[in-house]
C-alpha cells in the first residue's frame, strides 16, 4: 500500500502565486491569463456564440420573443427533430407540434406576421445541412458537393437582392459567403464580403463571422499577413470567436511588423503585439513595452504585465521559496537544487521589468498608474528588498484604487510586513494581525461566493484553490512564508500551527476515509516531536488567545484535536514512551477514531495484522483476529516494558515480544500504520530524513532488543529464532537500490549476512534450523555458497 502518492498536478494552481491574475476588470480574456502547464488558461470564449445570435433574433422579432427559446428551436434540438420541423412544421400557420408549442421563437415565425423571416429561417436551415458534411470531416481534405453550396451560395445572392429588411439582408449575404467560402472558391466569397457586407454599418455579430471568412479567404488566397491582421480584428472584436481567431493568427506564422502594416489605429496594432505576447510563454518584454508605445491606456497591458509577474513566479519564486520551505517531498514543485539557467534568466530580468513597472507610474500614460507601483513593490519582495518594496507600495496611500487592486495592495503589504520582521515573538507577531484579518475575511469571502469551475480531483485534494486565488495565497502564505520564519527560530510548534492553517485554509467537505492524523500535512506526519505537539495542543486549548493566535488556531475544531492526539501519541510511540503514548491515546473517544486506515478500500476492510507475531516466510500473512489499533500497541509494549523490570526471569521472551512490535511498525513489517503515515517502495535506500528513521528504515532498536532477548536466554531454540530474526535486521542495513542494477549487491551482501553463519554454526541442531531452511530463500543461498 502506498499513501504516499496523490494526484496529477492542478494545472489552475501548480506554482505559488501572490499576484492574482483576476485582478482584471473582467473575465473578458481569462483564457489568456498565463498557464505554463497548458496553452491556454482554458478554451471557452467569454461569450457564447449561439447565445449572441439568439439575442439578436430575439431582439429582432422582439413582441415577447425569449432569448431561451430562439437558443433552444436553433441549437438545442436534436438532428432528427430539427429536420421533422423543418419538413412538416415550419410553414406559415401551420400547427406546432406539442412539445414546441410554448416556444415563443417558432409561435412567431408560423405566425403569418414574420414571412420573411420564416423564409430565412428555412433557407438557413438547408445551408447548414450543406455545409455540415464540409465541416464534420475536418480531416478529409475533399470538399463535399462544392457545386451544391455555390449554386445554393448564388441562391443566396438573388435572396438578398430581393430582401429590404436589412437584418435578413446581412444575413442572407452571410450565408452567401459562407457558402461559397466552403465551396472552395475563396476569391468569389471574399469578393461577397466586400461587396456587400464590409461597408455596412450594421452593429450586429455577424459582421464579425463573416470578418472571419473573410480573414480565412485572405490566407487562402496568399496574403497571410492581411489574414493575420484580420483575425486580430475578430479577436478584439467579437468574443464569441476569440480563441479560435488566436489560434489562426498564430497558425499564419506571419511576423508582427508585417501585420502591423495594415493597422490604422494604435488600438489595432495593440491586439497585433498582445496576441504576439499571449503566445510567449518565456519571459519578455516586448510585447509589454510594444503595447505601451502604441496604446499606453489599453487594458491588454494589465494582462501581459501579470502574465510576466506569473512566469517569474513560476519559475523563479516557487523554486525559491520551496528552498526554505519546510520541504514538502509531494508537493508539485521542482525540489530546489540551485540556480538553473532559468532561475538565473528570470531573476536578471526582475530588474528590467521593475523599470517598465517605474513608467507605469511616474509617466502619466496610463490610467492605473498604481499597478506601477505595486508591481514594483511585489518585484521587490521577491528580490527581498524590503525597504525599496514598502517605499513603492507607500506611493499609492494617497489614490483610491479599485477593489482587486486594493486587494492586490493589502496582499503585498502582507509580504512585505513579515519580511521586515526578523524574529516573531508575542510583540511584533500583532503588527501582522490586521492584514492576516484581512486575508481571512478573503479566504471567508470565497468560500461563500466562489463557484469551482475545474473539477479535476476529489474533494479530498486541494481543487478548490483553483477558483479561489485568496485562498490559494493565504495556504502559500502559512506554508512558504510564516512557517519557514519560525523553523528559522527554531520554533517547530508555531511552523506546524502555520502549516496545519495552511493545509486547512480550504477544508474538504468530506475528508477521506482514514484512521485518525493521515490526512493531517506531511510536515506534522515526520518532522515533529511529541514536545512540539504538546505545544501546539496547548496553545490551540488556550482559554485567553491573543488575536493573533486566535487567527492561527481559530478554525481548530474537536475533531482536529483528535487527530493532533493521534500524531502527539504516534510521536511518543517512535520516541519509545508508550505509556505517555498510552495517556495520549486517551484523549480520543474510541467512537470517534477508526482503529486503522483501509487495507482494501473497496471492501473498506481495516488493516488487521497482529505486530507481535513474525515469521521465517519472506511473504506470510500474519492476519490475526485481534485488530491491534494504535492504543491497543502503546498499551502492550507499556506492558511489556513493565513486566521486564518486574518479571525478570521471564525478560528474554519480553524483549522479544517488544522487538517483533518494533520491527513489524518499521517499513519491514506487518504494522507500519501503528508508527508512521506514509508508506511507500521508495522507500527503500533513501537517506535517513526522519527523526524516527532509525528505527522505520533500520529496525536499530528492534535489533537492540533481540540481542538482549538472545543474550538473556539459554535455550538454543529461543536464540536461534533471536539469531534469524538479527539477520533481517541485518538485511535492512545494506544499502539497497531498488529496480537498479545493484540490485545485484544487495543479494550477495544478503545471502552473506553474519547472523547466517551465527545460525550454522550454533544452532543448526535445533528445529527451528530446519525450519528456517524450508521457508527462507535467503538461507539456502547462503547455505548453497558453502556457508560463507
Amino acid at each position: 500500500m502506498d499513501l504516499a502518492c496523490g494526484p496529477e498536478a492542478d494545472p489552475y494552481d501548480y506554482y505559488i502565486s501572490f499576484f492574482h491574475n483576476n485582478i482584471q476588470p473582467n473575465n473578458d480574456y481569462q483564457s489568456f491569463y498565463f498557464n505554463g502547464m497548458m496553452f491556454l488558461n482554458n478554451d471557452e470564449n467569454p461569450v457564447n456564440e449561439a447565445e449572441v445570435n439568439s439575442a439578436e433574433w430575439a431582439h429582432h422579432l422582439g413582441n415577447g420573443v425569449l432569448k431561451n427559446d430562439v437558443n433552444k428551436a436553433m441549437y438545442q434540438l436534436d438532428t432528427k427533430s430539427d429536420s421533422l420541423l423543418l419538413l412538416n412544421y415550419l410553414k406559415p400557420n401551420k400547427l406546432l407540434p406539442d412539445s414546441l408549442k410554448p416556444n415563443t421563437f417558432l409561435k412567431a415565425l408560423v405566425s403569418g406576421r414574420h414571412n420573411n423571416d420564416l423564409q430565412y429561417y428555412r433557407f438557413a436551415k438547408v445551408a447548414e445541412h450543406l455545409t455540415a458534411t464540409v465541416l464534420d470531416n475536418k480531416w478529409n481534405p475533399k470538399i463535399f458537393n462544392g457545386k451544391a453550396l455555390i449554386v445554393k451560395a448564388k441562391d443566396a445572392i438573388q435572396k438578398a437582392d430581393g430582401e429590404k429588411n436589412a437584418f435578413l439582408k446581412l444575413r442572407y449575404y452571410y450565408q452567401a459567403q459562407r457558402l461559397m467560402h466552403y465551396g472552395g472558391d475563396y476569391k468569389e466569397a471574399n469578393g461577397i464580403y466586400e461587396r456587400y457586407i464590409a461597408n455596412s454599418k450594421s452593429k450586429s455579430h455577424v459582421m464579425g463571422w463573416a470578418l472571419s471568412l473573410t480573414a480565412g479567404e485572405e490566407w487562402h488566397t496568399g496574403n497571410p499577413a492581411k489574414a493575420a491582421f484580420l483575425f486580430s480584428k475578430v479577436f478584439a472584436n467579437y468574443p464569441e470567436r476569440r480563441i479560435q481567431a488566436f489560434h489562426d493568427f498564430n497558425n499564419i506564422k506571419v511576423k508582427p511588423q508585417n501585420v502591423i502594416k495594415f493597422a490604422k489605429t494604435g488600438n489595432e496594432k495593440a491586439f497585433v503585439y498582445a496576441i504576439t505576447g499571449f503566445n510567449t510563454h518565456k519571459v519578455s518584454l516586448k510585447a509589454l513595452e510594444e503595447v505601451y508605445q502604441c496604446q499606453p491606456k489599453s487594458p491588454l497591458i494589465k494582462l501581459l504585465l501579470v502574465r510576466e509577474i506569473n512566469k517569474i513566479e513560476e519559475s523563479y519564486l516557487s523554486r525559491k521559496l520551496d528552498k526554505t520551505a519546510s520541504h514538502n517531498p509531494y508537493s508539485w514543485g521542482s525540489p530546489y537544487v540551485g540556480e538553473d539557467s532559468t532561475a538565473k534568466k528570470q531573476k536578471a530580468y526582475i530588474p528590467k521589468l521593475k523599470a517598465f513597472c517605474l513608467r507605469l507610474a511616474t509617466e502619466n500614460k496610463y490610467n492605473e498608474p498604481a499597478l506601477g507601483n505595486i508591481a514594483i513593490a511585489y518585484l521587490s519582495w521577491i528580490q527581498d528588498d524590503n525597504s525599496g518594496g514598502l517605499t513603492a507600495l507607500s506611493a499609492t496611500d494617497s489614490l483610491k484604487l479599485v477593489p482587486p487592486l486594493e486587494d492586490q495592495k493589502q496582499m503585498v503589504k502582507l509580504l512585505l510586513l513579515s519580511q521586515k520582521i526578523k524574529t516573531l515573538d508575542t510583540l511584533n507577531e500583532q503588527e501582522l494581525v490586521p492584514s492576516l484579518t484581512w486575508l481571512n475575511n478573503k479566504v471567508k469571502w470565497e468560500k461563500h461566493n466562489v463557484v469551482k469551475k475545474h473539477s479535476y480531483y476529489d474533494e479530498g485534494y486541494q481543487a478548490d484553490y483553483s477558483d479561489k486565488s485568496y485562498s490559494a495565497s493565504s495556504r502559500d502564505f502559512y506554508f512558504y512564508v510564516l512557517a519557514p520564519a519560525y523553523m528559522r527560530q527554531k520554533d517547530t510548534a508555531m511552523a506546524a500551527i502555520a502549516i496545519l492553517n495552511s493545509k486547512l485554509t480550504i477544508r474538504p467537505a468530506k475528508y477521506w476515509e482514514k484512521a485518525l492524523g493521515f490526512k493531517m500535512p506531511d510536515f506534522l506526519h515526520r518532522k515533529v516531536h511529541s514536545y512540539d505537539f504538546v505545544k501546539m495542543i496547548q496553545l490551540i486549548k488556550t482559554p485567553e488567545k491573543t488575536p493573533y493566535l486566535q487567527l492561527l488556531v481559530g478554525g481548530a475544531d474537536r475533531k482536529m484535536l483528535y487527530d493532533l492526539y493521534d500524531l502527539l501519541g504516534t510521536a511518543y510511540l517512535r520516541e519509545h514512551k508508550y505509556q505517555k503514548a498510552v495517556n495520549a491515546f486517551e484523549n480520543i473517544p474510541v467512537n470517534k477514531s477508526k482503529h486503522t486506515p483501509f487495507d482494501d478500500w473497496d471492501t473498506k476492510k481495516e488493516y488487521s495484522y497482529d505486530p507481535f507475531i513474525v515469521s521465517t516466510r519472506e511473504k506470510y500473512d500474519t492476519s490475526h483476529t485481534k485488530q491491534y489499533s494504535k492504543p491497543m500497541f502503546a498499551l502492550q509494549m507499556a506492558r511489556l516494558e513493565k513486566l521486564v523490570k518486574v518479571n525478570p526471569n521471564n525478560a528474554a521472551q519480553y524483549y522479544y515480544s517488544m522487538a517483533n512490535g518494533l520491527y513489524n511498525t518499521s517499513f519491514y513489517g506487518n504494522s507500519w500504520y501503528l508508527t508512521t503515515y506514509t508508506w511507500s517502495v521508495y522507500d527503500i535506500g533513501r537517506k535517513s530524513e526522519n527523526y524516527y528513521d532509525a528505527d522505520f528504515l533500520k529496525v536499530a532498536s528492534a535489533k537492540k532488543y533481540y540481542l538482549k532477548a538472545s543474550a538473556l536466554s539459554n535455550d538454543n531454540q529461543f536464540k536461534a529464532k533471536c539469531t534469524f530474526m538479527l539477520a533481517l535486521c541485518y538485511q535492512t542495513q545494506i544499502h539497497h537500490e531498488p529496480y537498479s542494477r545493484r540490485d545485484g549487491e544487495y543479494d550477495h551482501a544478503a545471502i552473506s549476512n553474519p547472523y547466517f553463519k551465527t545460525l550454522k554454526d550454533n544452532y543448526s541442531k535445533t528445529a527451528f534450523y530446519k525450519t528456517a531452511i524450508d521457508e527462507c530463500s535467503y538461507f539456502r543461498d547462503f547455505l548453497k555458497g558453502n556457508g560463507k
